[in-house]
């Protein structure tokens, strides 16, 4: 690549009829063919398509592909010149191009190889028309922070329209685009020293003025632009991964502060029992609601940690049984609550496994804030059921509201409530749905749950 690609209309014709394109997963089978490929081997797509590529090399040249692809694997694209075998039992000899593609967690997820039946080195032009719409973002920069190209995957992930708006807004990465410029330094070293950088991880300013984490892959190359060293790669958004890690590392810190405050009071109790300075009841008691707390706290623990880890999956669901389900819950631990129903006979939506914890939590949190009488509503809006669950208390205290609504960082907030309202917000929202929370009138607060029908 040279340069920035020519920007090409969505009518524009191919002018390289007899280049083609497939896609390979990890094990080398093919998932995607396209037509000019089919052209050009005379087979039809079943032949080719959930079958291993090396299937249509000559057995004298599998090893050579097969190089090339694991080299692919290993994060590397790269080409090799190789007879493609045709229906007729003859070959033709091609050029095939191979570019790794990463997933959300860096791993090469597929292979996608550009084959060109000339046998002579690829035409760039194309190539650069299949990395213009890859799912991740790929740059060329040059040491010196000026950016010479951006596909429209990374324009989109650093929030601007285009290439265009993405590229005149960067003149000078260090100071446009890393939120610590340090880290461009950290960069440039590295990638002086070694060639190439992997999983470099830096925060980038965005066009809305939000910081982003990303990850990148470079390599230094050869090439020049204006008499400075051209760098070239591809960056992810790890954003969620890193809030998810986070999350998790604070939830593993509250779960051992919590089982230590435990074992302390147990132990005072035991200690107390030996001495004979206190009720044996008594004991037995204190050492049971504290227990019984800390079972309670790891399970939500457990159940939060599910879901950063995406390990939930999605159920259709009746709501009306869930929200039943969740009362008796409620009910069982505080016998003194009321906790009145409005429901039509049903109203099932599709929601995350485990959606009747944040039921649960709901009601036991209005419990919680002073309210003995709580009200459960069920109706329908355009497009969405809605949950209501009011109580007459003293009000939701304002940071909890904001935790509901993700409208503040839950690090801070993971207390004992503050896990659970934490746990409300992803079950709701990884099943679609949004919170809001208002004043009750005269007293008390409304959490609405609103999910999608």
């Amino acid at each position: 690549m040279t340069g920035r690609p020519k920007d090409t209309g969505p009518s524009e014709q191919r002018d390289d009829h007899d280049v083609s394109f497939l896609s390979l997963d990890t094990n080398g089978v093919v998932r995607f063919v396209d037509a000019e490929l089919l052209a050009l081997t005379g087979h039809n797509r079943g032949e080719v398509l959930d079958r291993p590529f090396v299937e249509l090399l000559p057995e004298s040249e599998r090893d050579a592909f097969e190089a090339v692809f694991a080299d692919a694997l290993d994060g590397d694209g790269s080409s090799c010149v190789i007879p493609v075998r045709v229906t007729d039992d003859s070959t033709v000899s091609t050029t095939i191009d191979v570019r790794p593609e990463t997933g959300s967690e860096g791993a090469v997820s597929r292979v996608h190889c550009r084959v060109d039946p000339r046998g002579s080195a690829p035409d760039l032009d194309a190539y650069e028309r299949l990395i213009e719409v890859a799912p991740v973002g790929v740059f060329r920069t040059t040491t010196d922070g000026r950016v010479l190209w951006l596909n429209r995957k990374l324009a989109s992930m650093l929030g601007y329209d285009g290439p265009q708006a993405a590229m005149a807004a960067h003149n000078d990465l260090a100071r446009d685009l890393y939120v610590d410029p340090v880290r461009r330094e950290e960069f440039l070293e590295r990638l002086s020293e070694q060639g190439t950088v992997e999983d470099f991880e830096y925060e980038a300013k965005t066009a809305s003025g939000r910081q982003r984490w990303f990850s990148m892959n470079a390599r230094l190359l050869d090439e020049t632009h204006d008499g400075t060293r051209v760098i070239t790669g591809f960056a992810r958004d790890v954003t969620d991964r890193k809030r998810r890690n986070r999350q998790l590392a604070v939830l593993g810190r509250i779960l051992r502060h919590n089982i230590r405050n435990a074992l302390t009071v147990v132990q005072g109790q035991v200690e107390l029992l030996r001495w004979e300075r206190t009720d044996p009841q008594d004991v037995v008691g204190t050492v049971l609601e504290r227990t019984d707390s800390l079972l309670r706290q790891a399970e939500k623990e457990q159940a939060l940690t599910e879901l950063l880890r995406g390990s939930a999956k999605s159920v259709e669901r009746d709501l009306v049984q869930l929200i039943e389900a969740a009362r008796e819950d409620v009910l069982e631990t505080h016998p003194d609550a009321t906790v009145t129903v409005d429901t039509p006979e049903t109203a099932t939506a599709t929601v995350v496994s485990g959606f009747e914890r944040a039921l649960v939590e709901l009601l036991d949190n209005a419990y919680r804030h002073g309210s003995s009488e709580v009200s459960v509503t069920v109706g329908d809006r355009p497009d969405s059921v809605a949950i209501d669950i009011a109580d007459e208390g003293p009000g939701m205290p304002e940071i909890e509201r904001k935790l509901l609504r993700g409208d503040v960082d839950e690090t801070p907030l993971f207390h004992g409530a503050g896990v659970g309202l934490f746990l409300v917000r992803q079950l709701v929202v990884r099943s679609g749905g949004t919170i809001t929370v208002t004043d009750n009138e005269p007293r008390g607060t409304v959490v609405t749950v609103s999910l999608p029908e």
